[in-house]
């Protein structure tokens, strides 16, 4: 059985190490594992072979050959890289992708792209803004005139309206004109024809009265001569 003192003396310790422990790690400073390797490109599978490239920085891109395993057991993967250059690394250093930094690399490329893409959208905002405006100002143009050529519309039908009545009445008036100009034609022949009869009969009255002159002239004249051969007689 442990005893009452020497169990107060073990929880005394334990808080002692504790509080260490806790200001340790209260002072303690955030690191972070560095993203760059160097990993060296060996003549065969293990440490004791030539080095052939001092070292290939993260990220570099190789084709593999073939992947093999040495006596210790590691795993080790048969390189080339874009030179032509072959040679053995530990297969724990290959990634099936890129590495995060060039994959953050890749990005910042293509945000800074996106970048120039945002700015030739907002340039292009702004044209489309001022071509809009323009086509406003334009369509209000266009609105305006389209309200003046209806009302010179509107008085043109109201025109041509009255012009064909006009062109009516015209017509009734030059039918009528024609109307009445035959009728005086025929009034006119009339006239002729009556004034050649009335010469006629006046012709006739003339001749009948001098005809009667004559005979009248001659009645008398036989008058004398019955009344002399009476006197003689």
């Amino acid at each position: 059985m442990i005893k009452p003192t020497a169990y107060l003396k073990t929880l005394v310790i334990a808080a002692t190490i504790s509080v260490n422990l806790i200001g340790v790690q209260a002072h303690a400073e955030t690191q972070y594992v560095a993203d760059t390797l160097q990993v060296p490109l060996r003549s065969g599978m293990g440490n004791q072979y030539r080095i052939v490239h001092r070292g290939l920085p993260s990220g570099t891109k190789l084709e593999l050959v073939k992947r093999d395993s040495d006596d210790s057991g590691g795993d080790w993967a048969l390189v080339r890289t874009n030179d032509g250059l072959e040679g053995w690394i530990r297969a724990q250093y290959l990634l099936g992708e890129p590495t995060a930094a060039i994959k953050l690399a890749e990005l910042e490329k293509k945000m800074g792209q996106l970048d120039g893409d945002q700015t030739e959208l907002l340039d292009a905002n702004e044209e489309l803004e001022s071509n809009n405006a323009e086509l406003q100002q334009s369509l209000a143009q266009l609105q305006d005139q389209y309200q003046q050529t209806s009302s010179e519309f509107a008085e043109l039908r109201k025109l041509s309206a009255n012009t064909v009545a006009l062109n009516k009445q015209y017509k009734k008036l030059n039918e009528n004109y024609q109307l009445l100009q035959t009728r005086a034609e025929v009034l006119k022949t009339d006239n002729e024809r009556l004034k050649n009869s009335q010469r006629y009969q006046e012709w006739i009255v003339g001749a009948g009265i001098l005809l009667g002159g004559v005979i009248l002239s001659l009645i008398l004249q036989s008058f004398g001569r019955r009344k002399r051969r009476s006197e003689w007689g």
